[in-house]
């Protein structure tokens, strides 16, 4: 099965509304070539016919992968109509290479669905006049293989598959500027550390920043370059070989500041720049950092604070978004060995998972996630009262994810067994 949710999630992906074709271009270079994943929406697969018109051959529903004969065979017979607004994932050579290595799973359900007969038609092949087959078969622009923004009217459609929860809460100011920098009181500059990162597994990159529009230079991680090195922790942390990929989850504007997590600098969400515009110019007085250096320790404790005081750009997705952050600067303070602002950084975490959970639509998935972390964090935290809670229902989630219900009851086993 195709893990919609996490396709979501990742990208890239594109949106197409009612009536518009969604164009499979094939070329010479695979790197022209992309096929979809439908991840929302129907889509009639359409083929002309001995009248001149157009005949409806099958129907696309969510889950279905599309455009496999564009993409190998270079062939043109097919064209594909949204007939609800859709969204799509797009495949190409490099998503192909991502998740041949990160997500393998997913790609052999890509390429046994790819190989199944077309779907047939809900209620019978529908013959279309040539008027109708003209504006069918009227060539489209070929899209940009990128992550292209999902509008909110779309993702009302495709809510119950998110991966992140949709909420509205109001923004509240965690890191300032003022009066003692972007850092929480007992933050330490940490010269003597020197952990090893493998840059051979990142490659420069250019992004353009959303609130500047400036183009600017940082890295992009060969994610199909990543092993594993042990399995995925009680709090959902993965650890690879001579790589921390908390390094380059975030990054900073050279030019202004402005921060967040990579994929709101390769997918730009609307931002709320009022928010942020003054607190950014009084960080470029006091942060003590070049971004335009490599990195080091110092540099990555700064971007993700930097990233705490840019996420009221971000009203919708602030809890996430500081969750996630916060889980993070757990994570990386246990790398530096500063057990009191691990727990500090991980109680944060915890309260704003906690947020997020009492406040969003949450699906199976997403609702095991979020226990698991909240369980996690409160663990690193010292803070037990409720992480057995947590840990039972991401356990009998129904409808869930087997390898999260898998690691909540593993986590109990062990807190059953450090009792004893």
């Amino acid at each position: 099965m195709i893990n919609i949710a996490w396709l979501l999630e990742q990208g890239p992906c594109r949106e197409f509304s009612t009536g518009e074709l969604i164009p499979c271009p094939g070329g010479v270079d695979l790197s022209d070539r992309s096929m979809y994943i439908l991840l929302a929406g129907s889509v009639d697969v359409v083929q002309k016919n001995s009248a001149g018109g157009s005949i409806r051959v099958s129907t696309l529903i969510k889950g279905d992968v599309f455009g496999g004969k564009e993409y190998f065979a270079e062939a043109d017979d097919c064209k594909y109509l949204a007939i609800t607004d859709c969204v799509v994932y797009i495949l190409n050579e490099e998503t192909f290479n991502d998740l041949s290595w990160a997500q393998p799973d997913i790609l052999f359900g890509i390429l046994r669905a790819a190989y199944q007969p077309p779907r047939k038609p809900s209620s019978g092949a529908v013959i279309a006049s040539k008027a109708t087959a003209a504006t069918v078969e009227k060539p489209q622009e070929t899209p940009k293989v990128e992550k292209q923004e999902v509008t909110e009217a779309v993702k009302s459609v495709v809510n119950t598959e998110a991966v992140e929860a949709v909420a509205e809460p109001k923004p509240e100011a965690v890191a300032t500027p003022a009066g003692g920098g972007i850092f929480p009181e007992n933050h330490k500059h940490y010269s003597d550390v020197d952990i090893h990162i493998n840059m051979g597994l990142v490659m420069p990159k250019e992004y353009t920043c959303p609130l500047c529009k400036k183009p600017f230079m940082d890295f992009r991680v060969f994610s199909s370059k990543l092993y594993e090195s042990s399995p995925m922790r009680y709090d959902l942390r993965k650890f690879y070989t001579d790589f921390h990929m908390e390094w380059f989850d975030v990054i900073v504007c050279a030019n202004c500041l402005f921060s967040t997590f990579n994929k709101y600098f390769t997918d730009p969400k609307p931002i709320k720049k009022t928010a942020i515009e003054s607190k950014l110019i009084a960080a470029r007085s006091e942060v003590p950092i070049t971004f335009s250096s490599d990195r080091d320790v110092n540099y990555v404790f700064t971007s993700h604070y930097l990233a705490l005081m840019c996420s009221d750009a971000y009203p919708t997705m602030i809890k996430q978004i500081r969750a996630k952050l916060w889980g993070n600067l757990s994570w990386l303070y246990e790398d530096v060995k500063d057990k009191e602002m691990e727990k500090f950084a991980a109680q944060r975490a915890a309260e704003e998972y906690e947020q997020v959970y009492t406040s969003s639509r949450l699906t199976p998935v997403q609702e095991q996630i979020t226990c698991l972390s909240i369980a996690g964090m409160q663990y690193r935290a010292g803070l037990d009262s409720n992480l057995k809670k947590f840990l039972f229902t991401a356990k009998t989630m129904v409808g869930a994810d087997r390898l999260y219900a898998k690691l909540a009851e593993d986590f109990m086993y062990d807190l059953k067994i450090a009792e004893n």
